[in-house]
């Protein structure tokens, strides 16, 4: 019995320190990366930056010409994943402006033939085919990395100069992906 206990407590030991190994993998890239170049672009001609008028504009745009639509509820923009996952899926997505211009996008992706009974389209098969289309979206730069996280779960993470993508699932249906200007980001928390 004591043997088993010794053995449970060296692997909760284990998973804890590699969480912290995770988290100084990621400060220590945020750090070199932070003072290192731009990166602005998020996607679709949308970027840090860019003022609320021109993204109204942009989406318009884009609109008319049937890429992006409305989408959950009104309050986001919908452009559908028709090719480029296993399964169609909807990405919602909207942003969080700081002076006027973008500083953070938050993207919702889910299947659009989820159902609880259908579990094939969960989120945790989502998740890593949504890690392998923004592999290929963004292949230059710095890898993901993988961070386990005892609140969130495990998240995926690629830090680019000032741009940081989170990717991590939301709920059993949502993939959540935030883009974040980390030096605007700083600056708020200041």
């Amino acid at each position: 019995m004591k043997t088993a206990g010794s053995v449970f407590i060296i692997l909760l030991m284990l998973i804890a320190c590699s969480g912290d190994k995770d988290m100084d993998k990621y400060n220590n890239l945020v750090k070199k990366e932070l003072g290192n170049k731009r990166v602005d672009s998020i996607f679709f001609g949308i970027h840090f930056g860019m003022t609320s008028k021109n993204f109204f504009s942009h989406c318009w745009e884009m609109n008319k010409k049937g890429i992006f639509r409305d989408g959950l509820n009104n309050m986001y923009v919908l452009y559908n994943l028709d090719n480029d996952l296993r399964y169609p899926a909807s990405m919602n997505f909207y942003p969080d402006f700081n002076d006027n211009t973008i500083w953070r996008m938050r993207v919702l992706i889910q299947y659009d033939a989820w159902a609880p009974w259908n579990k094939p389209l969960f989120a945790d098969s989502l998740m890593f085919d949504a890690l392998e289309l923004y592999k290929k979206w963004y292949s230059e730069g710095n890898p993901f990395i993988e961070i386990k996280d005892e609140k969130r779960g495990t998240i995926y993470v690629k830090v680019d100069g000032n741009r940081r993508i989170t990717i991590g699932k939301y709920d059993d249906m949502i993939v959540k992906v935030d883009y974040t200007d980390m030096l605007v980001e700083r600056q708020k928390k200041k």
